[in-house]
């Protein structure tokens, strides 16, 4: 059931029946959201605190779809003077890449930090998730690093895109994800007829169901490679996504998976 609750909503919500699921229109999606604007924030903030003492002890097993929209969020966003700002500051933290890929993280990021803040307006025993659309945001790798689950923690991400495989292809931390580490995955997915991404910092609770693991060595931070020595004692096969070649517009696949030697 959707809740509409901008500022100039009256709340007045009239609830049929049981609902399982509230969807909240905040407005979020809007061109040029202002997540700048304290007067806005407040007043979203209000509906939903109404909501929390008005509706939700009605229905305390109901769930709830916090943003429905483009998962590409620069799409929208304000670039004030401040935030292009912090944008250079944040750019100034993370490894070089694409522009474009760059300002879709950044703005990723500070959509689920005001997510988490509007979240904490909501019950701590409300399960919240965010549905977005992942046409228009780049190159499939692109795509699935921007959509880290650890990006949008605390929230049920629904994207849409659906991944069956024993054979996962692991993305590293993101201190790690270069335009060059990127362009690879990419390279690697294309010639794989199944597979299903996990994330370095996830890895040991995304591994299950999995035989073998595709990992690029250079960018596996000392973590990571903890990581790997549990998912090869429990019986998995951690394969090194070694140098390779580009023939035209295929790729040499009996080239392109080389399985760790013994050390």
């Amino acid at each position: 059931m959707k809740l509409s609750a901008k500022p100039h909503d009256d709340l007045n919500w009239q609830i049929e029946g049981n609902p399982e699921v509230f969807e909240f229109d905040l407005g979020l999606n809007d061109p040029y959201f202002p997540l700048e604007d304290e007067l806005y924030f407040q007043s979203i903030c209000a509906g939903l605190t109404h909501f929390t003492n008005e509706i939700w002890p009605r229905f305390p097993e109901s769930k709830a779809i916090l943003y429905r929209g483009k998962g590409d969020f620069s799409s929208f966003f304000s670039w004030s003077e401040r935030q292009l700002a912090n944008y250079q500051v944040w750019k100034e933290d993370r490894p070089q890449g694409s522009e474009d890929h760059l300002k879709r993280l950044f703005c990723a990021e500070s959509f689920v930090t005001y997510f988490q803040m509007l979240a904490h307006r909501l019950p701590d025993e409300l399960p919240l998730s965010i549905i977005v659309d992942p046409n228009q945001t780049g190159t499939l790798a692109q795509t699935l690093h921007l959509f880290s689950p650890e990006r949008f923690e605390h929230f049920t991400l629904d994207t849409g895109l659906k991944f069956e495989s024993t054979v996962g292809v692991c993305f590293p931390a993101d201190s790690e994800c270069s335009s060059d580490v990127i362009e690879k995955i990419d390279r690697l997915l294309s010639s794989l007829p199944s597979f299903r991404p996990v994330y370095e910092p996830l890895l040991t609770e995304q591994w299950e169901g999995l035989d073998d693991l595709i990992v690029i060595p250079e960018a596996v931070t000392a973590q990571g490679k903890r990581k790997l020595m549990g998912f090869v004692a429990a019986g998995g096969n951690v394969i090194e996504l070694d140098d390779f070649e580009i023939r035209g517009r295929g790729i040499r696949t009996p080239d392109l998976l080389v399985p760790n030697q013994p050390r």
